[in-house]
């Protein structure tokens, strides 16, 4: 099994692919593509035994489930005026700390800033053989863990390297154009498995490349049923790979230091 994640590029031949492999128990070795189209990366998956793969960016457009006489606002305890042109599972991440880009509501072709997230849409497509994950929720919940068999709910999947990283680490970590922000990045990483030790480690990997990691460990984390999801079935889900998410998720305090006399 191949365990895939893409980071989403604006520019549509630069999308970045990596793969995770279990090679014993508890170590998953990455493999770095170099960049490529959509078809491309489709064309790679196609030639895996099998595989699951989580695609860093949004998988439909919004569909305004949360519009200002939405019964579902009221069922989330959403203050009246935010979130109301967010998606589902936007707003369950905003509300803890994990801000995410806007997504174009459905009909409304991404322009300008947003124009990833219509190349996005297209990676998505160019994979949709492989069955987007819809779980099937209880009561109309919004959240809940990966089940026992997830597979059978589909193998691609969106995640969000930025709320990986933070639940991976239970805080928000320094900005990952931050040296201590990549050192706290590969650490989660480096953590939960990922060797890229025969390749001189994550050290020396892109700032894309370590996000299309994340993505990997989520899409392994949703096979082995260790993740959870939030969002609406029917707008689109994000997959995380922790059991639980906590209420939020906050910058650690600056070091202590002594004033001087």
């Amino acid at each position: 099994m191949r365990y895939c994640g893409v980071d989403v590029s604006a520019k549509a031949a630069n999308q970045q692919l990596v793969t995770l492999e279990e090679a014993s128990a508890g170590e998953l070795v990455p493999t770095f593509f170099p960049p490529g189209t959509p078809e491309a990366l489709r064309d790679i998956v196609a030639g895996f035994e099998a595989a699951v793969v989580a695609v860093d960016g949004p998988s439909g457009p919004r569909r305004d489930l949360l519009g200002p006489d939405s019964r579902l606002r009221a069922a989330l305890g959403l203050p009246d005026g935010r979130y109301e042109r967010m998606r589902v599972c936007d707003a369950l991440l905003f509300r803890r700390g994990l801000p995410l880009y806007p997504v174009p509501p459905i009909g409304e072709q991404p322009t300008g800033w947003a124009a990833w997230i219509g190349v996005g849409f297209a990676v998505f497509a160019a994979l949709d053989g492989l069955g987007l994950y819809r779980p099937t929720p209880v009561d109309g919940a919004v959240a809940g863990r990966v089940g026992g068999d997830p597979l059978r709910d589909g193998r691609l999947c969106e995640t969000y390297p930025d709320a990986v990283f933070c639940t991976l680490l239970g805080y928000r970590p320094p900005s990952k154009r931050t040296r201590e922000g990549v050192r706290e990045r590969i650490a989660a990483l480096e953590g939960r498995g990922v060797d890229d030790a025969a390749d001189g480690g994550l050290l020396g990997r892109t700032l894309d490349e370590l996000d299309a990691c994340a993505a990997a460990y989520a899409a392994y984390a949703l096979a082995t049923g260790r993740g959870s999801w939030v969002g609406a079935p029917a707008e689109g889900v994000i997959v995380l790979p922790v059991a639980e998410l906590r209420d939020r998720y906050a910058r650690r305090p600056s070091p202590a230091r002594k004033p001087v006399a």
